[in-house]
Order: C-alpha cells, then sequence, then structure tokens
C-alpha cells in the first residue's frame, strides 16, 4: 500500500510576508476600502460636474470657482433642478451600490479560495482519515498557513500509514513465529525422543536466519554440560558458562526477563534452559554476521529455548515413568517368582530330603543322586532369592544395605562361581533412598565383573571413615583403561550420576591386566540427608509450583 503527499512547502526557509494569511486578509480589505473610495470619489465627480459645478475649482473648505465666486456648493445645488439633482443622486447611488456589490462578490470570492474551500478540504480529508482511508491526503501547495496545517496533515497520515504498514508486517511476523512456535510444541509433544526435538529446536533457529550457528548443551547431575545438538557453522567463540553476568566492554542491553540469565560477548549468546526454577541445560548461538542480539531476535532465541528446556524435562520425565513401569514390573515378577516358581524348588528340596530319609542303607547310588538333586534345588534357591530380592526394591528396607550386599555377594558365588571376600561394617546412618542409590551403584559394579571383568574373585569392604562411608569393590580381571572414552559403556555415567546425586564422590582405578577397584565416598548421618534435601530441592519446588497453579485454577 502506498501513502504518498501531494504538495510541498516551498524550500524558501522563513514564510514570506505575503504568504501569510493575516497579511493576505489585510491586503484584501485594503484593497476593497481603496475601491469603495475610488468609486465614491468618482461618482461624486461626477454628480458635481452634472449640476454645473467645476470639479477642477473645487476647493475643499466649501468655496467654488477660481475667480473668487463667493457661492457655495450648497447655494449651486440649491439653484439647480429638482428633478435633475434627483436623477444625479439615484444614479450615483446605485453606480455606487453596483460597486460595493461587485466589490463583495470578489471579497466572497477571494476569501472562499483562500480560506472556505482549504479549511473544506482540510476537514473532508480528516473525517476520511477517521474513518480508516489511510490515504487521505489534502494535496496543498498553497505557501500560507493554511497549506503549512494541510502539508503537516499530510506527513502525519502518510506517518500513520507508515507505521500502520509496519505494524502489519511485525503482525505478520509474529503470527508466523506463533504458527512457528506451535508446530514446534506438537512436535516435541508427540515424540519421546529427545534428539529429534532438539534439532527441530535448532532448525528453526538457523534456518530461518536468527543465528548462524547454535548448539543444544545438557547440565548433567554432576554439573558437567555435555552437547547434545548442534547446527551451522561452528564459530570462534569463547565458552560461555550459565550464571554469569554480562560480559565484554559494551554490555548488550537485553529484554528483561532474559537479562538476570543470559549472557553475550559479542555476537555470541548463551542462554540457560530453565524448567521452574531448575537449570536443564544451555542454548548457545551466534547472531548472523553484524546484526548483533535486539530485543526481538532475543525474544524468539528466549521462546525456542524455552521450548528446548521442556524436551529435556519431557525426556526426564518420560525416562522417570519409563524406570517406574520397570520397577512395577519387576515388583509383580519378584512376586510370581516367590508365589510359584521359589516355593516349587523349596518343595524339591523339601521332598528330596524326605525321600532321602527313606532310602535304605544299602541304595548308596540313590542317595547320591538325592544329594545331587538337594545340592542342585538348594543353588537354584539361593539364585532365586538373589534375584527376587534385585527385582524387588523394599527388600533392602527389610535387610539394609548391608545384607543386601551380602545377599548379592552370595548370589555371585552361586550363579558365578565366584570367590568374594566381604568385610563389612555395621549399618551405616543414611536415607533409605541414599542406600537404594549405593546399592544401584554396587550391582551395576557386580554387573561388570560377571560381564566385562572374567574375574575369580570379588572383595567388597564398607565401613565408615569419619563423616563418610567409605565402599570399596575390587576384582582380580582384566581390567581397562578408564581415561579411554565409552560411550554408554560399563555404566560408568549412571554411577557417576548416581553417586554426585549424594553429593559424594566415585574414583575408579583400573589397569589392563591389573585388575579394577572402584571407591565410593559418601557421607553419612545430618550430611548424607542434608545432600538428600538439596538433591531433591529442585522437584519439591517443581511440585510446590504445580500446586500452587492447580490451587489458583481451582480459585479461578
Amino acid at each position: 500500500m502506498s501513502h504518498d503527499g501531494a504538495g510541498a512547502p516551498p524550500a524558501d526557509g522563513e514564510m514570506r510576508w505575503h504568504h501569510r494569511l493575516s497579511a493576505r486578509l489585510t491586503l484584501l480589505l485594503l484593497g476593497a476600502v481603496f475601491v469603495l473610495a475610488v468609486a465614491t470619489a468618482v461618482l461624486l465627480w461626477r454628480a458635481l460636474a452634472a449640476v454645473g459645478i467645476d470639479a477642477a475649482g473645487f476647493d475643499p473648505t466649501g468655496q467654488l470657482g477660481a475667480a473668487g465666486d463667493p457661492a457655495t456648493v450648497g447655494e449651486a445645488l440649491a439653484g439647480a433642478d429638482r428633478a435633475t439633482v434627483a436623477a444625479i443622486l439615484r444614479s450615483t447611488l446605485i453606480n455606487l451600490a453596483v460597486v460595493v456589490a461587485v466589490t463583495l462578490l470578489a471579497a466572497t470570492a477571494f476569501s472562499r479560495a483562500l480560506l472556505v474551500e482549504p479549511i473544506a478540504r482540510l476537514t473532508q480529508a480528516s473525517r476520511a482519515l477517521a474513518a480508516g482511508d489511510l490515504s487521505a491526503r489534502v494535496g496543498s501547495t498553497d505557501p500560507s498557513e493554511l497549506g503549512e496545517l494541510s502539508r503537516s496533515f499530510d506527513a502525519m497520515a502518510a506517518s500513520i500509514a507508515g507505521a500502520q504498514d509496519r505494524l502489519e508486517a511485525q503482525v505478520a511476523a509474529r503470527t508466523t513465529e506463533l504458527r512457528s512456535l506451535l508446530k514446534l510444541s506438537n512436535t516435541i509433544a508427540l515424540t519421546t525422543d529427545l534428539m529429534p526435538a532438539l534439532e527441530a529446536v535448532l532448525d528453526q533457529l538457523v534456518e530461518a536466519g536468527r543465528t548462524r550457528w547454535a548448539e543444544v548443551l545438557e547440565l548433567e547431575p554432576s554439573g558437567r554440560l555435555v552437547t547434545l545438538v548442534r547446527r551451522g557453522d561452528p564459530p570462534s567463540v569463547p565458552d560461555l558458562k550459565p550464571g554469569l553476568p554480562t560480559i565484554g566492554p559494551e554490555p548488550t542491553p537485553l529484554a528483561a526477563d532474559l537479562a538476570p540469565h543470559a549472557v553475550v560477548e559479542g555476537d555470541a549468546l548463551a542462554l540457560p534452559l530453565r524448567v521452574r526454577d531448575r537449570v536443564v541445560g544451555v542454548l548457545q548461538a551466534v547472531a548472523p554476521e553484524g546484526e548483533g542480539w535486539d530485543e526481538e531476535r532475543l525474544r524468539w532465541v528466549g521462546g525456542l529455548a524455552a521450548q528446548a528446556a521442556v524436551a529435556i524435562e519431557n525426556a526426564r520425565l518420560y525416562e522417570l515413568a519409563r524406570d517406574e513401569a520397570a520397577n512395577e514390573e519387576r515388583r509383580h515378577l519378584a512376586r510370581e517368582l516367590h508365589d510359584s516358581v521359589s516355593q516349587a524348588i523349596y518343595s524339591v528340596v523339601l521332598t528330596a530330603h524326605a525321600a532321602q530319609k527313606h532310602l535304605p542303607a544299602e541304595a548308596t547310588r540313590s542317595s547320591q543322586a538325592l544329594d545331587a538333586v538337594i545340592e542342585l534345588a538348594e543353588a537354584a534357591l539361593a539364585e532365586m532369592r538373589a534375584l527376587i530380592f534385585e527385582l524387588r526394591p523394599e527388600a533392602l528396607a527389610e535387610v539394609g544395605l548391608m545384607g543386601a550386599l551380602h545377599r548379592q555377594l552370595d548370589g555371585l558365588e552361586l550363579r558365578h562361581g565366584l570367590k568374594t571376600e566381604r568385610r563389612l561394617g555395621p549399618e551405616p546412618e543414611l536415607p533409605f533412598s541414599a542406600k537404594q542409590v549405593l546399592l544401584r551403584v554396587a550391582q551395576e559394579a557386580f554387573h561388570n565383573v560377571t560381564k566385562h571383568a572374567h574375574a575369580t574373585t570379588v572383595t567388597v569392604e564398607a565401613e565408615p571413615a569419619g563423616s563418610e562411608l567409605l565402599l570399596t569393590i575390587t576384582d582380580d580381571g582384566v581390567g581397562f583403561d578408564p581415561t579411554a572414552a565409552y560411550p554408554g559403556h560399563l555404566g560408568l555415567t549412571s554411577m557417576h550420576e548416581r553417586v554426585a546425586s549424594l553429593d559424594g564422590h566415585l574414583h575408579i582405578d583400573s589397569e589392563a591386566g591389573a585388575g579394577t577397584s572402584v571407591t565410593v565416598r559418601v557421607p553419612v548421618g545430618d550430611a548424607a540427608l542434608q545432600a538428600l534435601q538439596e538433591a531433591a530441592g529442585d522437584d519439591a519446588a517443581a511440585a510446590s509450583a504445580d500446586a500452587d497453579e492447580g490451587a489458583d485454577g481451582g480459585r479461578a
């Protein structure tokens, strides 16, 4: 839509005096007075000439004649014929009336062209603009004040039209952004795979031209940032860490809701991915060359960062739900094994013992066979009990951490033929959830021993060391290089994460051909409780926020 104004003011600087409206009106009035004065003088001259008075010898003092005739004008008129005088006066008045009428008509036409029509055009354009016609213009070239007012109106209308065009463009752009965000939200809501969701987020950033490079990093429980996905050509920028103030010689203005958290240096931006009050990762991006980070670009990146945070949180919640479903299935399987298979094996053991008692003394071969059956059944029963214990986390509350470690080691002996050495101290002062974590770490270590170490002996030590519990699991297996990259191998990442959740430390000492030693240190007593409370603080805050939102919704 084009909204060009017509008519431009003269480029003469200050308005000339004869262009001013007041000057024009004054000239119009003076012109009318001058015309009336001249017309009156002419008519008066003709009237005097008609009654025989020499106008050329007329004296303003009232005397007539250059020869000193003492007759006055009144005496001259008195001596004239009345009919003639009346005719002259009538003709003079008619002519004067005609002159006055013509003068008034001319003045009216001039004033209409000067005042009425410009005001009418300005009024009409104003009404059209008020009705929504942004193309309404006066188009005056008059250099007077009314012309300036008309051009100011045209400029104002053009400005309004331009603002309307810009607003429509912004609304269209914002609508496109919202549609993209809605599509992205649907993608995130319908997928349980984290990587495609994050790739869709970065595709929106890079392909839309908002950034030339972007990456998403996940914040692990240990505090380490791990790159999940990136898009674009990686520039040479410093690593930006969350929680820092804005840096650089010239701080970049940020949107109010992003300023407390974002970090900007040059074209680089680091924005924390937050879910309520918990940081789950970082979005790093680089603006297009020479464009920088304005408020609109930051708002767009902030919206996509929120979507990335939701994707990471959804993946975490899905993992938790899957783990809970798996635990429920394990509990169900443990009950089934206990109620059926375990009882059946136990019945076999009892029956074999009873049969052995009733065998005659000379039935040596049968007795030996029954001994073998009893031994196998008892081994199967021990293995079944260990398996049921692994499948039932609540069994830990019955026997404690040390009892659970004893059962795990018994299972290693019976199922895998390993020799075990154990030096287990008293039950530590740990919350139940901390004991669960330590048991899972030990189970992961035992799993590595049986699957990868090819060991013959496993040694477990669990003793208090001041305000900490020291748990050491050592094997005489083939060992490995702990500095090598084992993505997803040996469960080392999950072991580190579990111990870090207790504010503890895990150290792995291994060498090829020299076995492996896993050392875990975790706080006990009040320190352990405090560590768990801090680890659960974010989840509690999230639950509280959900409850508050639910209460607000109920009140609404």
